[in-house]
């Protein structure tokens, strides 16, 4: 309990933006909806349903390394990171709150994707594509706070946050399935872990999968394995 208080303790300061900024909650909403409308009018629903898996992956990728890397690099730049080591709070305890504070972003986009999912017969994306999401969120969090507290400017975090979560979206197969590449391709792609994380809730649900879902399983269990190591090596309580 006595690590919940702290974690919830934190989320709470870190959440504030959803009262100050609640616009945030409608962009993301509406361009989850935007990439519905505009990749139906293209593809019909075969390529709606692509979406499902692409922005939840997407989704949890950019609240790791986006939201928790800026989160982090603020709490540098003005003095709270210091505040928070001097605290009981433990680093577990700081990172949960921080994510938890993020969620609030991800809540509309999803829910209404969960809601539009049924006409496209695309509900049986939902499951796997937030199982996936979860064993890519350990790889977010750690790549997120290893930018955060190595950028020697915390000001110009997002400079670094922003392209890293750009890249790994938009070019990996997470929009369009691995199956659409040259044979020859895909396992390169494979290595991305956001592409790892649409392939196997594409092979849990059976939807244009390459390959079984044991591959990009063992993709995400070796880059969570990396991140805790190179978390361990990389990260201080308190450096910075």
């Amino acid at each position: 309990m006595r690590g919940l208080r702290g974690a919830l303790g934190v989320a709470a300061l870190a959440s504030r933006w959803v009262v100050r900024q609640p616009t945030w909650l409608v962009q993301d909403a509406v361009l989850a909806l935007a990439f519905l409308v505009i990749l139906y009018a293209w593809g019909g629903a075969e390529a709606a349903r692509s979406v499902v898996v692409a922005w939840i992956v997407s989704g949890v990728w950019g609240a790791g390394v986006n939201t928790v890397g800026q989160e982090v690099g603020e709490a540098r730049l003005f003095g709270l990171l210091d505040m928070f080591v001097a605290s009981p709070v433990t680093p577990r305890q700081y990172l949960a709150g921080v994510l938890l504070a993020s969620l609030p972003l991800l809540a509309p986009s999803t829910l209404l994707l969960v809601i539009l999912a049924a006409p496209l017969g695309a509900l049986g994306l939902v499951a796997p594509s937030l199982a996936a999401a979860l064993l890519l969120l350990p790889v977010a969090v750690m790549t997120g706070l290893a930018i955060a507290m190595a950028a020697r400017k915390p000001t110009n975090i997002a400079a670094y946050t922003n392209p890293v979560v750009t890249l790994l979206i938009l070019l990996p197969p997470v929009f369009y399935p691995l199956a659409a590449l040259p044979a020859w391709l895909r396992p390169a792609a494979l290595l991305a872990p956001t592409a790892a994380a649409a392939e196997l809730a594409r092979a849990l649900a059976g939807y244009h999968n390459a390959y079984p879902w044991t591959t990009p399983l063992l993709a995400l269990l070796a880059w969570n394995a990396a991140a805790l190591a190179a978390a361990k090596k990389l990260i201080r309580w308190g450096a910075g």
